[in-house]
């Protein structure tokens, strides 16, 4: 390959994305993220018909070589245009252009409907309730938060300038590995802990560390579509395992596929039906992952937020076999701008890892990583999280009361204990993606339950977040959105 290289822009010479003869530009001195780079030139290809419905992609393994980017980045990238409905995949068949494209995008809008992008010091549209992935800003300890990032960045130590370790800054991985044993009874090394840049960056990582192309992966049905779309697109055979009041039924997954390799699971809060999976499930899991040779792949994202009771501990603090995979991320206890996660593998697994740490992809950005190990080391993570418990708590009880009218004659509320959204079950004959864009059309976000399927048999519902909004909005949001559903 040849590289055409300037102050800051590489473009490929050849051919990237099938028979298009197009090139991509990776401009890594431009304040645009990368993933969103990629994923523009792309949607602009097909809008613009040199990439054809059904042309086939680059695996995101061939594309991030051919780029030199970390592959957790183009899966970024393809997981938005995904969303899009730009493209598609499907089982056997890798990537592809979508079959029918967004048809509202590929004729230009008539010049006075046209809407100008944002332009920089703007004010954006505010966020409208009940968006998923936003967490309360008002509450966010920024001024503690810039000085700690000052206090490491305007005479940073050597030992910060010259950091290499793949697995991120020790000092960080302490922080991790003492906050997981007080919170989530986890006792682990912080030679097991790796920081990573997020859910994507970690699941990425874990697909490639332990799973061969066709290795059969249980999956909760229904469940969290992205991590099942990141593992398919890894080479795993995703199996769809029922969830029921108790969580994902180990008997049905072993009937399904007794010698898949592994199974993905929420245990502590199962999203999106919000049910806690009780201990002597979790020993069945464990039974089973011990004496199939598999591994338990626990994502803990949001357990910190749980208000009535207290709550299990980790899998991975029951597991005596060495067979849990953990995954946590600050997204929903700090902040998503922060784009960091982590993930705690058993020790024998620590080489496997760093091996595949080294050989593929950059370890996320170093900028953040000392802040946060200080801030977490002083207490003061503590004591935000248990601020926003309470501020979060207040938003729930909000919501549940101002939904209450509805209930029966258009819903049943499902309250989880915990975390940061509800799930409204729809009546029979309701169909939620009708709901869902009746809401759209009063300024109303909400999620299907059904989306989160991936067999045909879906149940119907709404799920409404409530992190990032006032109990005044939220209130007021509940009262339109039951005049919507009536």
């Amino acid at each position: 390959m040849v590289w055409l290289k300037g102050p800051s822009i590489e473009l490929m010479s050849r051919p990237l994305l099938g028979t298009s003869a197009s090139e991509i530009g990776i401009d890594r001195q431009d304040r645009e993220p990368i993933q969103q780079q990629i994923a523009r030139q792309i949607r602009s290809l097909v809008l613009s018909g040199r990439l054809k419905p059904q042309s086939r992609l680059p695996s995101t393994r061939a594309l991030s070589e051919e780029l030199a980017v970390a592959r957790a980045t183009v899966v970024e990238a393809y997981e938005q245009l995904l969303s899009e409905g730009y493209l598609e995949t499907r089982s056997g068949s890798g990537t592809r252009v979508a079959a029918e494209l967004p048809e509202t995008l590929l004729a230009p809008a008539p010049r006075e409907q046209r809407k100008e992008p944002p332009r920089a010091g703007h004010r954006r549209e505010p966020a409208r309730p009940f968006r998923s992935g936003l967490v309360d800003w008002e509450n966010f300890p920024h001024d503690e938060w810039g000085r700690l990032l000052g206090r490491f960045w305007r005479n940073p130590p050597v030992a910060l300038l010259e950091h290499n370790d793949p697995f991120g800054w020790m000092p960080l991985r302490e922080a991790v590995a003492r906050h997981l044993y007080e919170w989530r009874g986890i006792g682990c090394a912080a030679e097991q802990v790796i920081v990573t840049a997020g859910g994507l960056d970690a699941f990425d990582l874990i697909g490639r560390a332990i799973l061969r192309g066709g290795d059969r992966v249980w999956f909760e049905e229904p469940g969290y579509p992205t991590a099942r779309r990141i593992f398919s697109l890894g080479g795993a055979a995703a199996v769809p395992v029922p969830v029921d009041a108790e969580g994902l039924v180990v008997a049905r997954g072993i009937e399904r596929a007794g010698d898949a390799r592994a199974a993905f699971v929420t245990p502590a809060r199962q999203y999106p039906t919000g049910v806690t999976m009780p201990l002597a499930r979790r020993l069945e899991l464990l039974d089973w992952a011990a004496d199939a040779d598999a591994i338990v792949i626990e994502d803990d994202y949001d357990s910190e937020y749980r208000y009535v009771g207290k709550p299990l501990p980790a899998l991975m603090s029951l597991d005596s076999h060495a067979r849990v995979i953990y995954t946590g991320t600050f997204s929903k206890v700090f902040s998503p701008i922060v784009r960091l996660g982590y993930i705690v593998v058993p020790k024998a697994l620590v080489p496997r890892f760093r091996a595949e740490r080294v050989s593929h992809g950059a370890p996320p950005s170093l900028m953040a990583q000392p802040a946060l190990a200080e801030f977490m080391s002083s207490g003061a993570f503590a004591i935000h999280i248990r601020r926003m418990r309470r501020i979060y708590a207040a938003r729930r009880r909000a919501l549940i009361e101002a939904l209450k009218p509805g209930e029966g004659r258009l819903y049943e509320i499902d309250a989880s204990p915990a975390g940061l959204m509800l799930l409204l079950r729809l009546k029979a004959g309701t169909s939620d993606e009708d709901a869902v864009m009746r809401l759209e059309s009063i300024g109303i976000e909400a999620q299907s339950l059904s989306s989160h399927y991936a067999g045909r048999s879906r149940q119907q519902g709404l799920l409404l977040s409530f992190a990032g909004f006032s109990e005044a909005d939220l209130t007021k949001t509940a009262r339109t959105l039951i005049e919507g559903l009536s």
